[in-house]
């Protein structure tokens, strides 16, 4: 009995971090960024960064990352900063 009286003045505290956590990955973010690779074969090649976890994306145009579930939002993506690995400076 007394460890439930601990769990629900527990509740009222964590649940309602929880629940914002849970629906922030519900909400779209904005595609900001899109990291560009030079190849010798292939060229110029880019691809979209999920704006949550950071990771670049196989894929265009999905509704969520395949890796952290984040409700995507490509409103804009052709404003997306351009970046290139491995530069110190990401300006071309």
């Amino acid at each position: 009995m007394k460890q439930a009286k601990q769990q629900m003045r527990f509740l009222p505290t964590v649940f309602p971090k929880l629940k914002e956590v849970l629906l922030s990955y519900r909400m779209g973010m904005r595609i900001t960024e899109v990291m560009v690779f030079d190849s010798s074969m292939y060229g110029k090649t880019g691809y979209y960064v999920c704006p949550r976890c950071k990771v670049t994306m196989e894929r265009e145009f999905v509704s969520f990352c395949d890796r952290c579930g984040q409700r995507l939002d490509w409103n804009g993506y052709c404003r997306a900063r351009v970046i290139y690995p491995g530069r110190a400076r990401n300006d071309t």
